[in-house]
This record gives structure tokens, C-alpha cells and sequence, in this order.
């Protein structure tokens, strides 16, 4: 559990200590700051907002920057921070959305870009339900995997929208940092609130093949696909990343996982989901 506590808006004042880590979007743009701080740890979205979170993970003090409007500061903490402190309270999370398909659920794991939540759109309007657009939970039990449920919304630019949906079918907010439509659950995006059991989870790779590619990774191959698609707080906290390396390793035997290359292309989505979707029964069968 977290505790989030939303204070009023303040001036991102200069931090004189050097963070321990950045994060840097694929466009070069400096997205996160991580420094520690008297209480645990200060994260910084640069012109956006701060956050302070506890040493344990459990409590959270949102500080928005001037101009940023609530819309922002939720998406930030549901999408980015509550799965950082999950992390700090040995809870695993990963960058992935998750459908559900064949009695249980898929994740696709995979870098900003890849196409995570196109797909997980165009399962959603297909009669697939979607569970978290970018930030997988598990939850560990029943000897099992289960994928917990996020907020019910999917970020899509505006070119998906039009070719997969049509912005007159669905509820939208607008976050001020991107242009990224944020499509609310309803009846043309079915959302599912309950955990789901994980059956497969496929990685988006960056190869666009004519054909539609699914390749089994190896054991080592399987693994770092979690380990590079984790939620980690402190990068340098040798006792958590010993225990991120154990439940990335129990993840990543337990689900069965792959690679998935594909054209993107609109029109390809249709055979993908098949694609998928045939995939998954073969394994359960």
C-alpha cells in the first residue's frame, strides 16, 4: 500500500546534491531525476512536478510544479512513481500492457515507442478487456502470476485514435506534458478491475519483418527481458537489486515468454491479435 498526499503547487527550486540516476526518453529529453533525500528519495519531472517518497515505499508527497493541473500529477504517480515505491516494498513491476486473452492474460513488455498500448487499444475494441497500459504489477500466489489492475485508461497519439477508435466513441483527458490522448475505459474500451493470471508475455522488439514473428527466447534471453523492462527504485541499493534479480528470475520461469516482431501498420493489427491469440491457445492446449 501507498500513501499519496498532494500538496499545493511550488517553484522547482535548484537541488544542490547530483542525482544518482537520470532517466532519458529515447529523444534525448531528460525525463527523471533520482535523488535521495532527508525522508528517502526526490524525484524530479523536470518543469512538471516532484515527488518525495518515503525510504520504505509507502508513502508518497506529490509537489506539482506552477502551471501542472491534477490530470498530470495522477497520471505521473500511477504510471511512473506507485510502481517505483512498489519496487521499494519488493513488489515487482514492469514497463508493459496487459490483455486478457483465452481465460487469462498477455503482457507486452517493451521501451516507450515499441507500441504497447496501440496493441492493448486494438485487443480492447476487439472484446479483449485491457488491465494496465504501462505498468504491469504482479502479484506472486496459487503458484502462479497474476497481473493486478491499474488505472483504466490507455495514452494513445492522435493517429491511433483516428485509425482504431475515433475520438467521438470515447471519453478523453488531456495531460499538459504530451500530446498523447488519455482514452478512459467505457464501452468501446473494456477495462477489467479484477487480478488476472498471466499467461504469456511477449517483448516488442524494434524489427518490423513482412511476416509476423514469435520467437521463443531462451532462459537467459527470457530473463533480462524482465530485468530491462522492471520498475527500479534505487539502482544502487545492493540488497534490492539481489532481490529484483530473484523475482525477475521466479517471473520470468513462471511465464512463458517471447519476442514479437511486426509491421506497424494498422492493418496488420488485426492478423497480430490472431497471431497472439493462436499462440496462447497452443500453449494451454
Amino acid at each position: 500500500m501507498i500513501r499519496l498526499t498532494t500538496v499545493s503547487e511550488r517553484m522547482q527550486a535548484p537541488i544542490e546534491s547530483t542525482p544518482f540516476h537520470n532517466y532519458v526518453l529515447g529523444d534525448g529529453t531528460l525525463w527523471t531525476e533520482f535523488y535521495r533525500s532527508d525522508v528517502g528519495y526526490l524525484l524530479r519531472f523536470p518543469d512538471l512536478a516532484d515527488f518525495e517518497v518515503s525510504a520504505d515505499g509507502t508513502e508518497v508527497i506529490a509537489h506539482p510544479a506552477k502551471g501542472t493541473d491534477s490530470a498530470t500529477v495522477e497520471h505521473l504517480y500511477l504510471n511512473q512513481i506507485a510502481p517505483l515505491a512498489l519496487s521499494r516494498q519488493g513488489q515487482p513491476a514492469f514497463h508493459a500492457s496487459v490483455v486478457t486473452v483465452s481465460g487469462g492474460a498477455v503482457a507486452f513488455l517493451g521501451k516507450a515507442g515499441m507500441g504497447k498500448s496501440t496493441l492493448a487499444a486494438s485487443f480492447a475494441i476487439a472484446g479483449a478487456a485491457f488491465l494496465t497500459d504501462d505498468s504491469l504489477v504482479i502479484e506472486e500466489r496459487d503458484g502462479g502470476c497474476f497481473a493486478l489492475s491499474s488505472h483504466p485508461s490507455l495514452r494513445l497519439w492522435q493517429d491511433s485514435v483516428d485509425a482504431l477508435i475515433g475520438t467521438e466513441l470515447v471519453d478523453s483527458t488531456q495531460v499538459t506534458y504530451s500530446s498523447k490522448a488519455r482514452l478512459l475505459a467505457g464501452q468501446t474500451l473494456t477495462h477489467s478491475k479484477d487480478p488476472v493470471s498471466v499467461h504469456a508475455a511477449f517483448v516488442l522488439g524494434g524489427e518490423e519483418p513482412e511476416d509476423i514473428a514469435i520467437e521463443c527466447l531462451s532462459g537467459n534471453e527470457r530473463h533480462m527481458s524482465w530485468v530491462m523492462n522492471s520498475f527500479l527504485l534505487d539502482i544502487e541499493d545492493r540488497e534490492l537489486l539481489a532481490e529484483h534479480f530473484d523475482w525477475t528470475h521466479r517471473i520470468s520461469g513462471k511465464v512463458p515468454t517471447f519476442s514479437l516482431d511486426y509491421a506497424r501498420k494498422y492493418s496488420t493489427l488485426p492478423q497480430v491479435r490472431q497471431a497472439v491469440i493462436d499462440h496462447v491457445i497452443s500453449l494451454t492446449n
